[in-house]
């Protein structure tokens, strides 16, 4: 139960990060998606099943937070969670290259499915929007990931057999 609040802690602060500190970072229009980048390292440590719940539900907090399109980040997120976990089932995702790989692909899948969803919902958007926020937001998100992964993969090893602080938790017992 621990590591679940933990994982929701971990989301509650990657929304809170989102829509403040890296609200004011913009880098060629784009703002990063960390929701997403935790979303899809979810994927790679764990497998299809816990980032596809995951996703679904940090896409339903993120909605729910940010109050535009409710449901539809839930749905992306979930989806991209299940692929992207699905497609590294039995990759090493020890080394570095396999989480940044997977997050600028994962980006990329999530966007395409942002954008298919809009178009079934009747939004005008064109390709060239998908391309030009897609694309600066995978790599934007892609740099992340070298500064988060490797503390994160001990944590979602298992989903949280890497103790943080046993002290802090003998309180709560």
């Amino acid at each position: 139960m621990k590591k679940y609040l933990i994982l929701f802690i971990m989301a509650i602060v990657a929304l809170i990060l989102q829509t403040t500190l890296f609200y004011e970072i913009n880098i060629a229009g784009v703002k990063p998606d960390i929701i997403l980048v935790l979303v899809i390292c979810i994927s790679v440590v764990c497998g299809p099943r816990h980032g596809g719940f995951v996703g679904l539900t940090l896409g339903l907090l993120e909605d729910l937070y940010l109050g535009r399109f409710i449901g539809m980040n839930s749905i992306c997120k979930g989806t991209t969670g299940i692929i992207v976990g699905w497609f590294t089932l039995g990759a090493f995702s020890e080394n570095l290259l396999v989480p940044i790989i997977s997050v600028f692909l994962g980006t990329v899948l999530n966007g395409l499915i942002y954008f298919i969803s809009g178009k079934i919902l009747g939004l005008n958007w064109t390709m060239n929007l998908w391309l030009w926020n897609t694309v600066p937001l995978a790599i934007f998100n892609m740099c992340l990931v070298p500064f988060i992964y490797h503390r994160f993969y001990y944590f979602a090893q298992g989903l949280g057999e890497y103790r943080i602080n046993p002290e802090f938790w003998e309180r709560f017992s």
